[in-house]
């Protein structure tokens, strides 16, 4: 009688949201799928130019908008990725729900990806199993700063496919404070100590999408920036605050890397995230 019940509510609630525009109508079904805590499960798949398709778990409309906007949101991250030898070892850090560390596989490389959420864990593991990638890419759940220590992941939203939290900082992606709504609890590591004590495979390419803490990130790997089979560097920074970003450019360039590119898809022009780009750094 309660599915019932339930099922009969939300064929009402559906029914009354239809007479909003489709942009609204999603904001809608996305806040009372959060409340009612649905789950939306369906399997969508993403043909690539090669012929090769790859398959990705989703659990709610976030997770399927994602897939829809793989080709259209990070063109220069698809293009980077494109240029990895076979073979090369892949940090995907900020993985969400792996839609590069599955890319990335696809194209032969070995991944590790790195993820703190444990919403978004589960999707990544979802996605690497859905493609048969668990020989080459391996997913972690763990958090990267300046040092090791237990903390907390400061969340907006414990959803399926969510952004913009952040390791043991209630500071955003655009500088300014933010109160959280989740706190996860996450052990943390600077990127030197990690591959030190662990011995892990040594990454040629790494990126780095965390939403607010990328100074800790970068200050924890001064020795790994530095060597030179880290062959490439993708960092996510917020230009709208020139200061902090012109500060982690330095930073990476110190360790003899260079600013190749800032990219970012034309989606973002007139969003609240214009001023978000990815920042391109190459050995050479």
């Amino acid at each position: 009688m309660k599915s019932l019940m339930r099922l009969a509510f939300i064929f009402a609630i559906t029914s009354f949201i239809s007479v909003f525009g489709e942009q609204n109508k999603a904001r809608i079904k996305r806040l009372i799928s959060l409340s009612l805590g649905l789950i939306n499960v369906s399997d969508e798949q993403v043909s690539l130019k090669n012929g090769n398709t790859l398959t990705f778990h989703c659990l709610n409309d976030l997770t399927r908008w994602r897939v829809k906007t793989f080709f259209e949101k990070e063109p220069e991250t698809l293009e980077w990725i494109d240029g990895f030898e076979r073979n090369d070892v892949f940090w995907d850090i900020g993985a969400n729900m792996g839609l590069y560390t599955v890319y990335a596989a696809s194209r032969g490389a070995r991944v590790s990806a790195f993820e703190p959420s444990g919403a978004n864990f589960y999707a990544l593991n979802m996605s690497i199993l859905k493609n048969n990638f668990s020989d080459v890419a391996t997913a972690y759940c763990i958090a990267f700063s300046d040092q090791e220590k237990l903390g907390n992941l400061m969340m907006n939203n414990f959803e399926f496919g969510g952004a913009l939290s952040s390791f043991d900082s209630n500071v955003g992606y655009d500088g300014k404070k933010f109160i959280p709504n989740v706190r996860q609890g996450m052990i943390g590591y600077s990127i030197d100590k990690y591959i030190s004590l662990f011995q892990t495979s040594f990454p040629n390419h790494i990126k780095i999408d965390v939403d607010g803490i990328e100074d800790k990130i970068i200050a924890g790997a001064p020795l790994t920036l530095a060597d030179p089979r880290l062959k490439s560097l993708s960092v996510e920074l917020d230009a709208d605050r020139p200061k902090y970003t012109q500060s982690v450019i330095s930073n990476i360039e110190k360790a003899g890397l260079r600013l190749k590119s800032k990219r970012h898809a034309e989606i973002f022009d007139n969003t609240p995230y214009a001023g978000i780009y990815n920042y391109l750094f190459t050995r050479k």
